[in-house]
């Protein structure tokens, strides 16, 4: 199936199954991805811990105005991610949480880590499934480098069926680098981590947006998601708020 001319998504799904990963060059237009990128500092700049080098900004949706919901909807009704995560989770999936990372010059290394629920459920005496329960990725709003705190992964990792071990260097994490427009698309159970940003002006801003399984409740203890507020709800499309069951005051 090729959902977009020169994709194959279903060697993509390929990639997905035993690697845990795929990288796709310039999936959306550079110019459109730059113009994100910019408002979300903007935005971020208003923010309390605008002074950090890391910043993070959950439930990005609820800052925007009604006119700029189109250009940013772009990200989470995508076709191709929209395929592969149905390849991963089944038709019955929801929209997860849906947030940016600032990485500016001098952040740190995030921990290597895997994404909901594996943490919480290995963290309450419980086994971690084999089947992927969220499919998350990483929108590079603007160029990712490794020298910029490109995210990294741990390819095959994801048939672990555990976390990181503490105080071990992985030796074997691939940077996911690309221009303004591509995506990291991850089963949730794979280990990565954002990277160090080591330039000097090199300003990383990425989306990371996700879909988890029917089985996942988004509001609860396992996740620390933000939903959409009802009035955003309200203004978008069939499709996302098929996606959205559970939404939140505002």
């Amino acid at each position: 199936m090729s959902v977009s001319t020169g994709i194959d998504v279903e060697e993509l799904k390929v990639e997905m199954d035993e690697y845990g990963y795929v990288i796709i060059k310039e999936l959306i237009p550079s110019d459109d991805a730059l113009r994100m990128a910019d408002r979300l500092m903007e935005i971020m700049l208003q923010q309390p811990d605008a002074g950090k080098p890391n910043q993070n900004l959950g439930g990005m949706f609820n800052y925007f105005e009604p006119e700029e919901l189109p250009l940013f909807t772009t990200l989470i009704t995508n076709p191709v991610f929209l395929e592969i995560s149905r390849h991963l989770l089944g038709d019955q999936f929801m929209l997860a949480g849906s947030g940016c990372n600032w990485w500016k010059p001098g952040a740190p290394a995030q921990g290597l880590h895997a994404d909901v629920p594996v943490g919480w459920m290995l963290g309450n005496g419980l086994p971690v499934p084999n089947v992927c329960l969220m499919v998350n990725c990483l929108w590079m709003l603007t160029e990712f480098t490794a020298g910029n705190g490109a995210t990294r992964v741990v390819p095959f990792s994801h048939l672990s069926g555990r976390v990181p071990r503490t105080g071990v260097d992985y030796r074997h994490r691939v940077a996911a680098e690309g221009p303004p427009g591509s995506i990291i698309i991850f089963d949730g159970r794979i280990w990565h981590q954002a990277g160090e940003n080591v330039s000097k002006d090199s300003q990383r801003v990425g989306v990371s947006s996700g879909y988890c399984s029917g089985m996942i409740d988004p509001t609860g203890p396992a996740t620390n998601w933000v939903m959409l507020k009802q009035s955003v709800w309200d203004r978008m499309p069939k499709l996302v708020q098929e996606m959205s069951p559970h939404v939140i005051e505002g």
